[in-house]
């Protein structure tokens, strides 16, 4: 027999979508079906184990209502249980008052764990017996990981033994000031587990799709896009663990939606057309698409292209557009600027019949019009 986990982390419920007026309330509603999504699909796929890695909740001081729509979605879970540790965003507060005192009461207490204690957590799930050593965070930030009392607290080979933390693992995340529960591979090495559940990184690791062989540690990334530096769907990882402790993983999308951000450069009216191109094979109401155009055109290429832009302003979510493309500069612009007998007449169009593609022309007309300054 084998363990089925779905493993996901930093859903976030709770964050503002600020940036996105236009799609703030789609991706709100998304961010909750996704999860709805991901319970379902583990009670059709027999899972187990449906762990939520940290930063389940953006912020600890949540509404009700908010706190009770994850709750409520979560209770639909009919596999074993609901394992859940508290991350460094809705790090785990002993106030009466405090969000995850909340939450439980909102929870099946049979079915839904939230390990906010630094201790074993044991379960059974037919003869195989798995032990669970949670490093929840207790709070926003710290310049210690909470791995201290996994690597002294004595291992039984026998079992399934698996971590589930939250925090920066040096290599893999980027925390240069070493506020986010810093951890080493070689410091989650030393606590000689057969498996480290971790969240926190907003990206998934392994990078492959499917996995056959156990990487040592799992990373879910979000579950759905939060910001333009999420250039996927999201990510959940759905991990088969034997008796034998071999392990095969393979990755879930639980999200319709995706983020592209991206960059392209525009000198030429065929690259325009490779532009609407573009748009077209990814114009679907499910993409949010931010795009910086760089390049040169002439004036009618430049029209050209900002209703190229304009036609498609309504195929995304939201299209956000840096149009950084300047104007190309030509005998037309040449003429248009300075009279046929001034010296700076002579010499762009001397640089221009040199080299029309070059940037000496270019160069030499921006000097010229910030000495007008």
């Amino acid at each position: 027999m084998s363990i089925r986990v779905l493993f996901t982390a930093d859903n976030h419920i709770g964050i503002s979508y600020s940036s996105f007026p236009k799609a703030k309330k789609q991706l709100l509603e998304e961010r909750l079906e996704s999860i709805n999504r991901m319970v379902a699909y583990a009670n059709e796929n027999n899972i187990n184990y449906f762990i939520i890695g940290g930063d389940l909740f953006e912020k600890t001081n949540l509404s009700k209502k908010q706190i009770k729509e994850v709750a409520d979605i979560l209770k639909k879970f009919t596999g074993d249980q609901v394992i859940i540790i508290p991350g460094n965003h809705d790090f785990y507060e002993t106030t009466p008052d405090s969000m995850w005192n909340i939450f439980r009461q909102f929870s099946n207490p049979e079915k839904v764990q939230v390990l906010s204690d630094y201790e074993v957590f044991e379960q059974q799930c037919g003869e195989d017996t798995i032990h669970f050593y949670p490093a929840c965070c207790r709070s926003l930030h710290s310049d210690e990981n909470m791995l201290g009392w996994v690597k002294q607290t004595q291992k039984n080979n026998d079992v399934i033994n698996i971590g589930i933390a939250h925090g920066n693992v040096t290599g893999l995340g980027l925390d240069d000031a070493d506020r986010y529960f810093n951890m080493t591979k070689e410091e989650l090495d030393a606590c000689h587990l057969d498996l480290w559940l971790l969240g926190h990184i907003h990206v998934p690791y392994p990078k492959q799709e499917v996995v056959t062989q156990n990487p040592g540690l799992f990373m879910a990334g979000t579950h759905m896009p939060d910001s333009w530096k999420n250039n996927n769907y999201g990510n959940a990882w759905i991990i088969d663990i034997a008796t034998d402790k071999k392990i095969s993983a393979q990755r879930f999308r639980p999200s319709n939606i995706c983020m592209i951000d991206t960059e392209k450069t525009i000198n030429h009216a065929a690259d325009i057309s490779l532009l609407d191109q573009y748009f077209q094979s990814h114009a679907k109401h499910e993409t949010a698409l931010r795009m910086v155009l760089k390049g040169r055109l002439d004036e009618v290429e430049k029209n050209e292209l900002e209703n190229t832009i304009a036609k498609h302003e309504n195929d995304f979510i939201t299209l956000e557009v840096h149009n950084y493309v300047t104007r190309k500069i030509d005998l037309a612009l040449i003429n248009q600027t300075y009279p046929n007998d001034s010296l700076p007449y002579t010499l762009l169009t001397e640089l221009l019949d040199e080299n029309p593609e070059g940037m000496a022309v270019q160069q030499a007309f921006e000097i010229l019009e910030a000495l007008k300054k």
